[in-house]
């Protein structure tokens, strides 16, 4: 326990230091968010690569403890190698936009790291079954994570309380490694927060919020649950519930109108909320709270029954279709 205080005091120092350096960095390289019409509204340019401070923080917390701890990186290597080639994808993705195409391609080259070191769904005994569905779901995560990054603070706050919960799993179970890595991550993203919140001066970019998605994706998959409640494989989506909502969310709004998948609009869930007449403050705030309390419960449901589970699962999924059907009925452009 202490080694992973350790990783997320100095996981939480390397971030808080180095994103004003990131955000220069940034500016000298016109790596930049410009406001448009649309989407975009903030007054001038904001420098990305904030992301880049979370993953040195990350990074080197989780390396240098590790190696000083048990002398080696085995047991992490699939994510700090995968976590690595997804930052790389991202840094390309902020300066260059990338297609769709390259950046799929790229994530699953991503999971398939993760595999090949043994990181991979294992209540699913078919182990092709199993690669898909592994793929399917850190590729989906990764990129849900990316999408709810829309309000200064939401991305990296919903990352930091997930990893928190993760982390209470992990120490339960007894899984140090898990533990490192999500005390990294938290701490990291926890020192970016003061730059991005609650008027950004920086922004994660691709970098910061696709590799937030890519390590508590990994983590899931290799997490135990509970023995005594087959349903606690389930828990992740509680624990993610807020990203995966809103790409679902997104997902079926554009269907439905005809709109591409890949394509930018006001659809997102915290957009439609401040339609509603919420501030963005109190968007991210509440966003932030659904998050903790989903995370939360779904901590307390592997340590219930199956019965109690499904109760709480079917509940749980009757809200979010109601919430659903709530913020469909309103228009797709957000107050200016």
């Amino acid at each position: 326990m202490i080694s992973s205080l350790y990783i997320f005091l100095i996981a939480f120092a390397i971030g808080l230091g180095l994103t004003p350096a990131a955000g220069w960095l940034a500016r000298r390289l016109k790596i930049l968010d410009h406001p448009d019409e649309c989407l975009k509204r903030h007054e001038k340019p904001v420098p990305y690569l904030g992301g880049l401070a979370v993953y040195l923080g990350f990074m080197i917390s989780l390396v240098g403890v590790k190696l000083w701890q048990d002398g080696t990186v085995i047991g992490i290597v699939g994510v700090i190698t995968g976590t690595t080639l997804i930052v790389i994808l991202g840094l390309i993705d902020d300066k260059h936009s990338l297609s769709p195409l390259i950046k799929f391609i790229g994530q699953t080259t991503a999971v398939l790291i993760l595999i090949i070191c043994n990181m991979r769904l294992q209540f699913i005994h078919q182990p092709m079954l199993s690669i898909v569905l592994t793929v399917f779901w850190v590729v989906g995560v990764t990129n849900a994570m990316n999408l709810i990054d829309v309000m200064d603070g939401l991305s990296s706050g919903v990352s930091i309380i997930a990893a928190a919960v993760f982390f209470m799993i992990a120490a339960q179970n007894g899984r140090l490694n898990d533990m490192y890595i999500v005390a990294a991550l938290g701490g990291a993203a926890l020192g970016f927060i003061p730059h991005n919140f609650p008027r950004a001066r920086i922004y994660l970019g691709d970098t910061g919020a696709l590799m937030m998605g890519f390590v508590l994706a990994a983590v899931a998959v290799g997490e135990s649950y509970s023995r005594i409640n087959p349903l606690a494989v389930l828990a992740p989506l509680l624990i993610l519930a807020v990203p995966i909502f809103d790409t679902l969310f997104i997902m079926f709004i554009r269907h439905r109108r005809g709109d591409s998948m890949f394509r930018g609009s006001p659809d997102h869930l915290a957009l439609r909320m401040v339609k509603m007449g919420l501030s963005r403050k109190q968007t991210v705030f509440i966003l932030w709270g659904a998050s903790l309390s989903l995370g939360l419960i779904a901590y307390a449901s592997i340590q219930m029954t199956m019965q109690w589970s499904l109760l709480i699962y079917l509940g749980i999924g009757l809200l979010a279709l109601f919430i659903a059907e709530r913020l469909g009925g309103f228009s797709r452009q957000e107050p200016k």
